[in-house]
């Protein structure tokens, strides 16, 4: 029976206290972390090296051993190494216990991209995910309000490590849990880039099946830091139906896939309003702007929300709309976009 006292958490904390000789980084962020394993009486680590160069593999298993034997109930620490000359460490670039990382542009602000994402991540939570979200957007973060979660608060921090906010589940970091409401951001684009850096390897995520990338709009510079400083297992495109938002949101696709990085597929915002009194339908804002950008961009349209009265006043309350929402068409669209979006992800790994 493996070890179940063992914290992962705690793992990953000195595991990236390891750092390789010669990269001068930590060996998780260069993506060499490729198990651990409890055992009965410890730990089993597996490393992955792109030669069999002994040297480092003693150096790595000495600073390894150090480290991981100082958390309480350890136990024996065995360590392996496993060489494979595919491995890229310059370009490995992975958040170690997060399984995938997914990035959720607009190209346009106002069209609800983070209120798109707080429910997605919501909906996935409730389907028994482990999820996260990053609010990437430092300028103009609005992921505290919509967790109920405003102004400056205090974070958490051990080792130079600091630690999510937990809020209905999911793991949450924002910059505005770092400056009151009324702090004005000024910063370039070095700044901008440091500060996604250390939202990405200097938080302790633990385990997460999803981690989102709330990212502020445009194709600028937080953009571009991020396709450099993580291998993002896709994006998804958020658009509203009307001419200007799907055109906008075309160019962020264009980036997207000028960086490489897959584009799982469009979900169309504000795709009608039903009075909720006699349930008729008006297109506020036109209609079938999703649908003609999943054909433009080539990619599936994951799903259409509605607008609703519990999404305008989610947004005031601090509580994602969908965590309410019980059978309604919220909650249908929600849960067929993360079913969409699940399968695409699989489609992608075949």
């Amino acid at each position: 029976m493996a070890n179940d006292k063992i914290d992962l958490t705690s793992i990953q904390r000195q595991l990236m206290q390891v750092k390789h000789p010669e990269l001068k980084k930590d060996i998780v962020s260069l993506g060499m972390v490729a198990k651990v394993t409890p055992t009965d009486d410890g730990i089993e680590i597996l490393i992955k090296t792109p030669n069999a160069d002994r040297r480092l593999q003693i150096g790595l298993e000495a600073q390894t051993r150090q480290l991981i034997s100082k958390i309480e109930g350890a136990g024996k620490v065995k360590i392996k190494f496993e060489v494979d000359q595919n491995l890229k460490m310059e370009d490995g670039n992975r958040i170690f216990g997060v399984k995938k990382v997914i990035a959720v542009g607009s190209g346009k602000g106002g069209v609800g991209k983070s209120t798109v994402t707080a429910n997605l991540a919501s909906t996935l939570s409730r389907n028994g995910k482990k999820v996260g979200i990053m609010d990437a957007d430092i300028y103009g973060p609005s992921l505290g309000k919509m967790f109920g979660i405003n102004g400056r608060v205090a974070l958490k921090s051990e080792e130079d490590k600091i630690y999510p906010i937990e809020k209905h589940g999911i793991k949450l970091i924002s910059f505005s849990f770092l400056v009151t409401e009324d702090q004005p951001v000024v910063w370039r684009g070095p700044m901008l880039g440091k500060a996604i850096e250390q939202f990405l390897y200097d938080v302790v995520w633990g385990e997460l099946d999803y981690l989102f990338i709330d990212l502020p709009p445009g194709t600028g510079d937080v953009q571009l830091s991020l396709a450099q400083l993580i291998d993002l297992d896709g994006a998804v495109i958020v658009t509203t139906p009307q001419e200007v938002a799907v055109l906008d949101a075309g160019r962020a696709a264009a980036m997207f896939k000028q960086v490489k990085v897959p584009i799982l597929g469009i979900v169309e915002n504000m795709s009608g309003f039903a009075c909720p009194k006699c349930g008729h339908v008006t297109d506020v804002f036109s209609k079938g702007g999703g649908e003609k950008l999943s054909k433009q961009v080539g990619v599936p349209e994951l799903g259409a929300v509605p607008l609703t009265l519990d999404v305008m006043s989610s947004g005031e309350s601090g509580k994602p709309a969908l965590l309410d929402a019980k059978d309604s068409p919220l909650q249908q669209a929600y849960f067929k976009i993360a079913k969409n979006l699940e399968e695409q992800i699989a489609n992608w790994e075949e």
